[in-house]
């Protein structure tokens, strides 16, 4: 019996006014799944996040477990979808517990305040990821790396399984962007099902079961990191000569100057 997708894509086009920025997406995200979106700027990848989140308009080619995209509210696709963006702006001095305890939002009644329960989850996810020391901090005082931990607690505070992730170690150090990457290959062993775009073929390769690659609003290639990350593609989607090899049973991406 095959698998119902968590979510699918079927034949997407999208365009900001005149300009077609989508030409026939089709795509699945099945449970348990790291999925890598590779390819450079301006090539769809943020933009199909969008319209998965209802962020956009373009729901009748889009389902969520089973269901027309049209039919949910932006509540309803909390309770199955957690969005972790690139960058976070906080207006006010929320804390870190009380960043995490948001994402108990779509669980809640319409009036509903969090409960001792909705904290202890809160602070549970903050163990998850190893931040708890953090919890009465000011949000907007932390470091590029603790925000994404925070957030990534919060996706896990939503009690969901699907997590989207737009660019996910943009900005921070290098240090950071590893610690993420292997929480991502944590969380993944524990059943989470994981869609990140990223401008890494390094880290597609180090964290992905899949990767799909898109160029110039298509999807040029969707398999095995192995199968889809080599010279020609990267020679063809970014314009830069580059050699795959493997080093310590893992593969890595190195471009070659001439």
């Amino acid at each position: 019996m095959e698998l119902e997708p968590m979510i699918e894509v079927k034949d997407l086009h999208f365009a900001y006014k005149k300009h077609k920025v989508l030409k026939g997406i089709d795509f699945s995200l099945f449970r348990g799944e790291v999925v890598s979106l590779l390819g450079p700027n301006g090539c769809g990848k943020s933009t199909l996040i969008r319209l998965i989140l209802k962020l956009l308009d373009g729901e009748d080619k889009i389902r969520i477990a089973g269901r027309s995209l049209r039919t949910y509210s932006h509540k309803e696709i909390a309770a199955h979808i957690a969005y972790i963006p690139q960058y976070h702006h906080v207006p006010f001095g929320y804390s870190v517990l009380e960043m995490v305890v948001m994402g108990r939002v779509s669980k809640l009644g319409f009036f509903a305040s969090p409960s001792k329960k909705d904290y202890e989850i809160a602070s549970a996810a903050l163990r998850r990821v190893g931040i708890a020391e953090l919890e009465n901090r000011p949000f907007g005082q932390l470091s590029g790396g603790q925000k994404q931990l925070v957030l990534l607690a919060r996706a896990i505070a939503q009690e969901v399984n699907v997590f989207i992730m737009d660019e996910p170690v943009n900005g921070l150090d290098y240090g950071n962007q590893i610690r993420l990457l292997e929480l991502i290959d944590s969380l993944a062993k524990e059943g989470y099902t994981f869609l990140k775009t990223t401008h890494y073929p390094d880290h597609a390769l180090l964290v992905s079961s899949r990767v799909v690659v898109m160029d110039g609003g298509k999807i040029i290639a969707d398999g095995a990191p192995d199968e889809v990350i080599h010279s020609d593609m990267i020679k063809r989607v970014y314009g830069i000569n580059a050699e795959i090899i493997t080093h310590d049973l893992h593969k890595r991406c190195v471009p070659v100057f001439r």
